[in-house]
């Protein structure tokens, strides 16, 4: 399930596609309460480097690290403490079954270069998220964990 350390790396300070503007910041840097909630919301993580996001308005810190097993992860928090979403790298072959049926339906033959799992809502809601290139051109995906409202956009750009 582990992608390559570089991969890892990169990832982990990947710029998100909608972010306004972006600040990277040491973890010290962070407020005491973003901090607080996103270690108690991954209390398995060892976290490694942090941003503040001004996502449409409002400061978002976004927090990335490691799991004990080497899954990367990424928790998104306000000052507050409010956890507004967790996301964590997913392997292909890791994907639950309604998932993997969304995507082959969608997207047979095509292999994404990056999958996460994006918890939200206190854990209400599950989406899934796809990035990666079809016929020279980038894409992003996203499908509910129950296979449903399956969107993608792509990069024209790209």
């Amino acid at each position: 399930m582990k992608f390559a350390a570089a991969f890892a790396s990169a990832a982990l300070l990947a710029a998100p596609a909608f972010a306004q503007d972006e600040e990277t910041m040491s973890l010290e840097e962070v407020a005491a309460a973003a901090m607080e909630a996103a270690q108690a919301a991954m209390p398995d993580a060892s976290f490694e480097s942090a941003s503040l996001d001004d996502d449409e308005g409002t400061d978002t810190y976004e927090i990335a690290g490691v799991t004990s097993d080497g899954t990367a992860i990424e928790v998104d928090v306000l000052e507050d403490g409010t956890v507004e979403e967790i996301e964590e790298e997913v392997a292909l072959e890791d994907l639950p079954d309604a998932v993997t049926a969304a995507w082959e339906e969608n997207m047979a033959g095509v292999t994404p270069s990056m999958i996460e799992k994006s918890t939200r809502d206190d854990g209400a809601t599950v989406i899934y998220e796809f990035e990666g290139e079809q016929d020279g051109q980038e894409f992003d995906a996203e499908v509910n964990e129950d296979g449903s409202n399956w969107t993608m956009t792509e990069d024209m750009a790209g």
